[in-house]
């Protein structure tokens, strides 16, 4: 990458950053396009040259930060034994919601992609990598159930119990900051109903 798409690309991540920012205090609907040029120190007319519309701005943001966050959970894979991966996951989907405090907030509240009318694009993107991490966290039941360490039972319940659990307790704690429980804890509740023997 040369000079001029490297400066291009961070100027693109300013704006991206500012209009997170706008968003997160004002919403989507709240926030203009004039706004985020301002918050981003660049005119108008450079704001528009980065993104035509404001929902390619949105479409943008969403899907940069969902390739961030798929690639930081998808890297929990390298771990061969069971446990500790599921803990690894666990860990990163922590250290996920810490980081992007404010997108998530904005993304799972108010800004529901559909309401923009990009569910046919956007949605099947995102919805694409989270499949894809999806199968994987199936496997890794499936290769728990065989290898003696949970319970007989759906490998697929499993993974649905696994990420409906924690997904509702992490971001529980987008809500109410004082929420005080750690990845580790999630994960001694979660284990103590398919464990075949205590850890």
């Amino acid at each position: 990458m040369g000079r001029k798409e490297r400066e291009f690309q961070l100027r693109k991540k300013e704006v991206l950053e500012a209009a997170l920012r706008l968003f997160s205090r004002k919403g989507y609907a709240g926030t203009s396009m004039q706004e985020i040029a301002k918050e981003s120190e660049f005119a108008v007319g450079t704001l528009y040259k980065f993104f035509p519309t404001k929902r390619d701005l949105y479409r943008e943001l969403v899907l940069e930060r969902a390739r961030d966050i798929h690639e930081k959970l998808m890297s929990a894979f390298d771990q061969s034994d069971v446990i500790p991966l599921l803990r690894k996951i666990l860990e990163l989907k922590w250290q996920v919601i810490q980081k992007n405090r404010a997108f998530l907030k904005l993304y799972y509240s108010e800004l529901w992609e559909a309401r923009f009318g990009l569910q046919g694009t956007l949605t099947g993107e995102v919805k694409k990598m989270y499949d894809e991490y999806f199968e994987k966290l199936v496997m890794v039941f499936e290769r728990g159930i065989e290898e003696g360490i949970f319970k007989k039972g759906s490998s697929r319940l499993y993974a649905l119990a696994f990420e409906g659990m924690v997904n509702n307790i992490l971001f529980a704690s987008l809500e109410k900051c004082d929420l005080k429980v750690l990845p580790k804890e999630v994960l001694e509740v979660f284990l103590k109903s398919i464990l075949m023997e205590e850890l």
